[in-house]
């Protein structure tokens, strides 16, 4: 009697401990702070977001799957790109290259989660863009490549 005691009292602190742990995230989304717009691509489609704060900084993470059946791996990568209310872009990142999974049915988990931080925190009406990209991340130098996704992002916009 007295170990059933002590293993409810144990699993009634662990419960306390991981709800406790959970709740500090407040989404942004759902408070109406902040919007979001996904575009995937031909091979690759955003299933769901949300942007939080974690102490000083926002956190923008979401999950990508692959919109076919075939068997060979698809790198892609996510950019996201943070608009003040007014358009301007006010800060850009990217993720690391994500190699997303293929689709087979009943083979388990065929999606891949990704995450970017952002210093600071967002104002009211800020808008997160995030847009998938097939292949490798540009070089830093690669200005063309650049002025690409700052006209897909800017297109987004209007």
């Amino acid at each position: 009697m007295r170990r059933k005691v002590l293993r409810l009292i144990a699993i009634g602190v662990l419960t306390a401990i991981i709800s406790g742990c959970v709740t500090n995230r407040v989404s942004l989304v759902d408070e109406n702070m902040v919007s979001v717009e996904k575009q995937g691509n031909e091979t690759v489609e955003v299933l769901w977001t949300d942007v939080y704060q974690d102490g000083e900084d926002t956190v923008v993470y979401g999950v990508i799957r692959r919109r076919s059946h075939t068997s060979y791996p698809v790198k892609t990568r996510v950019d996201v790109a943070i608009l003040s209310p007014d358009g301007t872009m006010l800060q850009e990142a990217r993720t690391p290259d994500i190699h997303v999974a293929r689709r087979v049915p009943g083979k388990g988990i065929d999606w891949t989660r990704f995450n970017v931080r952002f210093p600071g925190m967002l104002t009211q009406g800020s808008k997160v863009n995030m847009i998938v990209h097939s292949g490798s991340h540009v070089q830093d130098g690669d200005e063309t490549a650049m002025k690409a996704v700052q006209s897909a992002v800017s297109t987004a916009v209007r």
